[in-house]
């Protein structure tokens, strides 16, 4: 009889097996191996990622779509702006659980994931307040990307499993085996790049926007600490050492120009910066913009 660890491997192999299937038999291994990375991965994954900062959220999930405008005279169409802030508006992570992400790989539809609401403002603000809603377009690649990415890392870490001896017996493994995967666990991570996961709650603190309706409300980090959480994610993050000091300058002078007419400008320049380094500094916007009086 295989071991679970080469029904995985098999299972990733076979296009027709759905990822939500694989994900629990990683979870089921990981659990008996005593591999707490892989199982809260697996349940991530499985469950979706609401309450989790978007920084914090695999890179795999992280997207750039089309911004999209809707008005009642003119219909849907593709939005008109600046080239930079349309790219980061265009921003989106995808946070949904993975069987959904396995329907909308499957629908015929347009996908779709809402703009945040402080977003939408800044751009209605910016075009003298016409009625416009937003909201971001994607591919049907896009999820579809993601469930092949998930099955290469299953897969990857199969394999290293098999390598450390590791292949158990039907669904269960000898006490050899889970002592090989407590010693070799460093190198056979499953965590998909998952930084520390910081949740906020479901119904308030530190949400974000995601697809279907499913939660619209905005993030809302407390804003004594917005900035100095700002200054840590460019210092650790922004490699290009010209970019990261003139983003430190600014948001510095953002921090000392709070209440006053000199912020807007300074925050606007500081969102150019945005579409090169979404990842980093998309998550601290919808906070930092409800600063502009």
């Amino acid at each position: 009889m295989a071991g679970l660890v080469e029904e995985i491997q098999a299972l990733a192999l076979d296009p027709t097996v759905k990822v939500t299937e694989l994900l629990r038999r990683v979870k089921l291994a990981a659990v008996k191996l005593k591999l707490q990375d892989a199982v809260e991965w697996a349940d991530l994954e499985l469950k979706g990622y609401f309450g989790v900062e978007d920084e914090d959220v695999p890179h795999y999930r992280h997207f750039h779509g089309q911004l999209m405008e809707r008005s009642p005279h003119f219909g849907t169409k593709p939005a008109y702006g600046d080239p930079e802030s349309l790219r980061a508006f265009s921003y989106a992570v995808l946070k949904e659980p993975i069987s959904s992400l396995e329907e909308l790989s499957q629908t015929t539809g347009t996908l779709a994931v809402s703009l945040d609401a402080t977003f939408e403002k800044m751009i209605q603000d910016s075009n003298h307040g016409y009625l416009r809603s937003y909201h971001i377009k994607f591919g049907h690649n896009v999820p579809i990307s993601i469930l092949s990415h998930l099955k290469d890392m299953v897969m990857d870490w199969a394999c290293a499993l098999e390598n450390q001896g590791i292949l158990g017996e039907g669904i269960s493994f000898t006490v050899a085996e889970k002592q090989k995967a407590i010693e070799a666990a460093p190198s056979i991570t499953i965590n998909g790049n998952v930084g520390h996961l910081h949740h906020g709650d479901q119904n308030g603190h530190q949400n974000r926007t995601v697809i279907s309706g499913a939660d619209n409300s905005v993030n809302s980090l407390e804003i004594n600490d917005t900035f100095d959480q700002l200054i840590q994610a460019v210092d650790s993050s922004i490699g290009n050492v010209n970019d990261r000091e003139a983003i430190l300058e600014i948001v510095e002078a953002m921090r000392a120009a709070q209440g006053t007419p000199e912020y807007k400008p300074l925050f606007q320049k500081w969102v150019g910066y945005v579409a090169e380094y979404a990842t980093v500094l998309s998550p601290f916007v919808p906070a930092l913009s409800g600063l502009i009086g």
